[in-house]
């Protein structure tokens, strides 16, 4: 099991070096910043609780973007739902 100490300093390192990576394909994905870094920000949210049971991914920066991404389609999703009712 992974320790709360080394999922802090994992999503830390994470945050340090891929921030700028993470946002920037989620926001080619979203098309609008906003909703790329709130994105964004649910992910790394995410990581604490999912890292700390299911351990540290080997590509802590690809699990962010996918994660992120994903919230971005269901917000698109959850949007043209509205819409559309």
């Amino acid at each position: 099991m992974t320790t709360k100490a080394a999922v802090e300093a994992a999503v830390e390192d994470a945050h340090r070096r891929g921030w700028a990576l993470v946002l920037a394909a989620t926001a080619r994905a979203a098309r609008n910043l906003d909703l790329a870094e709130e994105c964004v920000q649910e992910a790394y949210a995410e990581a604490m609780v999912s890292w700390l049971r299911h351990g540290i991914p080997a590509n802590p920066e690809a699990w962010l973007t996918t994660t992120a991404r994903r919230r971005v389609v269901d917000a698109i999703r959850r949007e043209q739902v509205l819409r559309s009712s």
